[in-house]
């Protein structure tokens, strides 16, 4: 091989090489020139923009009106109603027994559940065949022990017999009367009369059964009238009526009763009260007596679920609102130039669905001023509302 040959080629290829790399390098800088100016371009367009950009215009949004509904303060003297709930029951009802026993021989003509029987009206009758016998022979002996009786006080005057055979003849003729009165007891007790006006419970005799001699519950009287309705009051309720000055003892109280779809309404006066406090609550048991009514009353049964209304205690110069103008059971608003303004208050009691405020301290709300008793979840200091 040619020395010299081979060094011109190698030289030729480095000449080559180089003319290669010049035009790679030309193509890359014609495109980063073309980037270059595209990125210029970009910039001063941005530029521009942030240069030129306006400023919105600011407008005032009306303020929110809220329309509510106030109402005017008013101090008075309140004295709401207690709403409680009773049962009727009667002031009076017995057991009916027998005292004696045997078969039952007759029964009354309303001795029936419900039956309404009056004073002394026969209820039934136990067969009284044995208890007249009975009664037939201790009349027969006693009448034997009297006679004897007598002539031995004769003789003994006489000095005819001693004295502990005349005392003898007495005595025989006490036990004999004394034995006498009890079959006449027994054969009264044969017959059952009601012992006063009521209404008939819980029969469980009827014609022919056998009763004992054990004082066997035949049925059950109640009288209706005398009705009462009893009914519980907390302590707190109870403490307010003793805090009143109107008595307990005495207190009006409105009963209604609801039969379907008719209401009856009865008038009644607090009676007594229980006889202990309850351990559990702290409350008592309170019985009212309905008053005479000769419709009403006569409907009305013992068990009876009742409504009842009972005065509280009067409340002195106070407000009443209704319960939506009450915000977390600790503030109102007063409307002041047609703007909200919170005034705390203290609850003292309920009248039907109004409560019943005053003003807390240093809140102070003034006669005649309207409060808002529209119920807004947007209520706060200062908001704008309109009265309806």
């Amino acid at each position: 091989m040619n020395p010299r040959r081979s060094w011109v080629q190698i030289l030729c290829g480095i000449v080559r090489m180089n003319s290669e790399k010049k035009n790679f390098l030309n193509q890359v800088f014609k495109r980063s020139k073309s980037t270059l100016i595209l990125v210029g371009f970009t910039v001063l367009f941005i530029f521009y923009l942030m240069t030129t950009k306006t400023e919105p215009e600011i407008i005032d949004a009306p303020e929110k009106v809220w329309p509510i509904e106030a109402a005017v303060a008013e101090y008075k003297n309140i004295t709401p109603q207690l709403k409680l709930y009773g049962e009727i029951t009667s002031a009076r009802r017995s057991d009916l027994r027998v005292s004696v026993g045997g078969r039952v021989t007759e029964v009354g003509g309303n001795f029936k559940e419900g039956g309404i029987v009056k004073k002394g009206e026969l209820l039934l009758m136990i067969d009284d065949f044995e208890y007249r016998n009975a009664v037939t022979e201790g009349q027969a002996k006693f009448d034997i022990l009297k006679n004897d009786a007598e002539r031995a006080e004769k003789l003994f005057l006489k000095g005819s017999v001693s004295e502990q055979f005349k005392d003898n003849a007495l005595l025989e003729k006490i036990q004999q009367e004394i034995i006498l009165a009890e079959a006449k007891k027994d054969l009264r007790d044969t017959k059952l009369f009601a012992p006063y006006d009521g209404v008939i419970n819980g029969v469980v005799a009827s014609l022919g059964k056998q009763v004992s001699t054990f004082n066997d519950q035949v049925g059950e009287i109640i009288d209706i009238t005398n009705l009462e309705v009893r009914f519980s009051l907390s302590k707190a309720q109870y403490g307010r009526l003793l805090e009143d000055s109107q008595p307990v003892i005495g207190r009006p109280v409105s009963v209604n009763w609801t039969a379907g779809n008719r209401i009856f309404n009865f008038d009644a006066n607090i009676a007594r009260i229980g006889a202990e406090i309850k351990s559990n609550t702290g409350g008592v048991d309170v019985y009212a007596i309905l008053l005479p009514d000769n419709t009403s009353t006569a409907l009305i049964r013992p068990g009876a679920f009742v409504g009842i209304k009972v005065p509280d205690k009067t409340y002195n110069q106070i407000i009443s609102v209704p319960d939506t103008a009450i915000y977390e059971e600790g503030y109102v608003f007063v409307i002041m130039n047609e703007r909200l303004e919170k005034r705390f208050i203290s609850i003292l009691g309920y009248d039907n669905i109004n409560t019943l405020i005053v003003a807390k301290h240093p809140s102070v709300i003034e006669e005649g001023d309207m409060i808002a008793v529209t119920q807004l979840r947007e209520a706060g200091e200062g908001v704008t509302v309109e009265i309806l």
